[in-house]
C-alpha cells in the first residue's frame, strides 16, 4: 500500500513540474509581445499639400524612393487652400504638412491652439527669384502696384495669409485694399482661367502659376515679387508643418521624415535647375515648361540664419500690426525642436 501511494506521490509531482515549465514557457513568450506593443512607431504618414512649387521636396523624395527606402509609405493628400491644410493638421487627419503650407496661418493656429503644431522647414524666395508674381492680361497696362487702383484682384482663397499680405502690399504704394481694390479669392485651379476670362484683372499668384499662364500666352508679369520687395528678402511664406501628437507619439518616424525631407532640400538648394522636372507629376505645370519655373529656397528650421529669422519675424508681425491677432507671434515659439 506505501508502495502505491508513493508511486502515486512521484506521479503528481511530476505532473506539477510538467505544469510549471508549461507556464513558464507561455510567460517568456509574452514578453516580446509587450515589446511590440511599446513600440508605437508606424510606416504609413499622411502628408497634406499644396500643389505648387514650395511642395519640391516632397515630389523629389517620392519619386527617388527615399520614404520607401526607410520603409515608410507616405500618403500625399491634395488640397486647393493652405487653411485646409492646417484645419487637418489640427484635428488629426494628416500627420505632416509639406513645405507648401502657409507659414503666417501656421503661426496664428498655434497662437489660438498652442502646442498642436510645429514648424521643421521653410519655404521661400528672392526678388529674383519669387516665390509669387503679379500677373496681368497681355494687354494690361498695369506695370506697377499702383496701377491696380479701381481693379479686381485675384489672391488665393482661403487664406487670411494672402489676404494680409496683399493689404501689405497695397498700402505700401498707397492703396487701401477694402476700399481702393476690388479682391476676389480664387483656388490656384481657378486663377489662370479667371484672369483670361476679365473676371479679374491681375492675380498675384504663387509658382507655378505664373508660369502656366505666361507659357500659354495668356498673361504676362505685371509686377515681379511684389511681397518680397514689400515686405523682406528673402521672403518666407511657406513651411513645412508636423503634428505635435504625431512626432511625440511616433518620434523615430517623425525624426526619418523629416530626414528624408531636409536630404530632398539640400539636393534643390544645391543644384535647382536639375529640379524643376520633378513638378509636373505634382502641380499642373506641363513637363515642356518646368525648366522656366523659379525654383524657391528651402531651409530647415535648424539651418534658419539671423537674416532668416528676422525677415521670418517682419513678416509675422504683419498680422499684429493689421489687427489679425492681438499678440506677437513669435516665430521662436513655433519650430519644432526634437
Amino acid at each position: 500500500m506505501k508502495k502505491i501511494q508513493t508511486m502515486k506521490y512521484f506521479q503528481i509531482m511530476i505532473l506539477l513540474i510538467g505544469l510549471l515549465v508549461v507556464l513558464s514557457g507561455c510567460t517568456t513568450q509574452t514578453n516580446p509581445t509587450a515589446n511590440v506593443i511599446k513600440n508605437t512607431e508606424v510606416t504609413k504618414v499622411r502628408v497634406g499639400n499644396l500643389p505648387v512649387v514650395q511642395g519640391l521636396p516632397l515630389y523629389v523624395a517620392m519619386d527617388k524612393g527615399y520614404f520607401a527606402e526607410q520603409g515608410i509609405d507616405v500618403e500625399i493628400v491634395r488640397f486647393d487652400a493652405p487653411n485646409q491644410i492646417i484645419d487637418a493638421l489640427m484635428n488629426n487627419q494628416i500627420d505632416m504638412g509639406s513645405t507648401s503650407l502657409a507659414l503666417g496661418i501656421s503661426a496664428i493656429a498655434d497662437q489660438k491652439n498652442p502646442g498642436k503644431i510645429k514648424v521643421y522647414a521653410v519655404s521661400g524666395g528672392t526678388i529674383d527669384v519669387p516665390a509669387e508674381n503679379l500677373i496681368v492680361q497681355l494687354d494690361s497696362n498695369i506695370t506697377k502696384i499702383e496701377d491696380l487702383r479701381g481693379k479686381k484682384l485675384g489672391i488665393l482663397a482661403g487664406t487670411i495669409q494672402w489676404r494680409t499680405i496683399t493689404r501689405h502690399i497695397l498700402a505700401t504704394h498707397g492703396l487701401d485694399m477694402d476700399k481702393d481694390v476690388a479682391i476676389v479669392e480664387l483656388t490656384s485651379g481657378l486663377q489662370i482661367s479667371a484672369l483670361a476670362s476679365g473676371q479679374v484683372d491681375a492675380v498675384i499668384a504663387l509658382e507655378p502659376i505664373p508660369t502656366i499662364a505666361v507659357s500659354q500666352g495668356i498673361a504676362k508679369i505685371g509686377v515681379q515679387a511684389p511681397a518680397e520687395k514689400a515686405i523682406a528678402e528673402p521672403f518666407y511664406p511657406g513651411a513645412g508643418v508636423i503634428s505635435v501628437k504625431f512626432a511625440s507619439e511616433h518620434p523615430e518616424t517623425a525624426k526619418k521624415m523629416i530626414n528624408i525631407l531636409d536630404k530632398a532640400m539640400q539636393e534643390i538648394n544645391q543644384n535647382p535647375e536639375e529640379y524643376g522636372k520633378y513638378l509636373s507629376k505634382y502641380t499642373p505645370i506641363n513637363e515642356s515648361i518646368t525648366a522656366k519655373v523659379p525654383i524657391p529656397i528651402f531651409k530647415t528650421a535648424s539651418e534658419l540664419d539671423d537674416k532668416d529669422k528676422a525677415s521670418i519675424q517682419t513678416f509675422l508681425d504683419l498680422f499684429v500690426k493689421y489687427g489679425v491677432v492681438s499678440d506677437k507671434l513669435n516665430f521662436d515659439n513655433l519650430v519644432y525642436k526634437p
